[in-house]
């Protein structure tokens, strides 16, 4: 066999056989501080890579890298995040604690719930804060949030007025993807110069129209977005390079919304939603590296 081919079928050998796993749910801190988390990482003969999102939706919303292990013997699972992607808190003025998790899970089947306790330390390795975490699986938790919405409905010991009030998808709505309103900015860490970005509109093609500028520099002054996905290949020169979204309209049917992917060509990606109404912007700050924050000085801490 020739060895190049050899090499694409022990690579592809070896992908088919990494199980995908996402799991929902919330890290509980000692003032009884409920926090959304999601996990979604690759399961392979023990070894676990993914991401974490802490905050779903929230003002800080954080995406970082985890790697980890499950024993299938023992039904434990441990994973740890080891660097952050991006953030929306404010990256000069905050230290950030990584979560380093162990617990208890049957099988990492869909089915079994996962629990434990995590501790959490800052860059240097001294402690931040401890806390619990249960997770489900994603796909278990929609199946149970689509039951309990057609329970509601046929209720008739619920009134109408209530059932209006009874908004599921608004609640599992927290843990998609990243939503950009107007005046939200997103920091990311970005250690090269080479950035695709991709943009389009994800919903009805009704005609908005957005710039985007990168350093103060129109790259797209009046685009109008489509299915089709506008891609382009930038390169980020400073140490810190801002790319800024801005809506000049609504289209037919407000608001403006943009999906935004960013890739830096080596299969790392971020996936963002802007919505915005006319005059609004969203803000990517790029980070070649992560600013170093003074513990001492910074109150503030965020997972």
């Amino acid at each position: 066999m020739n060895k190049h081919l050899l090499i694409v079928v022990i690579f592809f050998s070896i992908f088919s056989n990494a199980q995908e796993h996402e799991y929902l749910g919330f890290l509980k801190l000692p003032d009884s501080t409920f926090i959304s988390y999601k996990v979604n990482f690759t399961e392979k003969e023990g070894l676990i890579k993914g991401y974490s999102y802490t905050d779903m939706n929230g003002d800080h919303e954080t995406k970082s890298s985890i790697v980890g292990r499950f024993n299938d013997r023992k039904n434990t699972l441990e994973f740890r995040e080891v660097s952050t992607i991006y953030t929306k808190s404010d990256i000069t003025e905050l230290d950030f604690c990584y979560v380093y998790f162990t617990g208890k899970t049957r099988k990492l089947n869909g089915k079994a719930a996962v629990e434990g306790t995590f501790k959490s330390y800052y860059d240097d390795l001294t402690c931040c804060i401890d806390g619990e975490l249960s997770l489900n699986a994603a796909d278990k938790i929609e199946k149970r949030t689509e039951r309990f919405e057609r329970l509601v409905a046929k209720s008739n010991k619920i009134a109408d007025s209530t059932k209006q009030k009874i908004d599921m998808n608004q609640f599992m709505s927290r843990f998609e993807d990243n939503r950009l309103k107007g005046g939200e900015k997103v920091n990311i860490i970005w250690n090269q110069d080479y950035l695709k970005l991709m943009i389009w509109d994800p919903g009805t093609v009704d005609g908005d129209i957005i710039k985007i500028t990168l350093n103060g520099k129109d790259i797209l002054s009046s685009y109008s977005t489509v299915k089709k996905q506008k891609e382009l290949e930038l390169q980020l020169t400073e140490d810190v390079n801002t790319i800024i979204v801005t809506a000049l309209n609504e289209g037919k049917e407000a608001p403006n919304t943009a999906k935004i992917k960013l890739s830096d060509g080596k299969g790392e990606t971020i996936d963002l939603l802007s919505s915005l109404v006319v005059g609004e912007e969203v803000t990517l700050v790029f980070y070649k590296e992560k600013p170093q924050i003074n513990k001492i000085k910074s109150s503030k801490i965020l997972f």
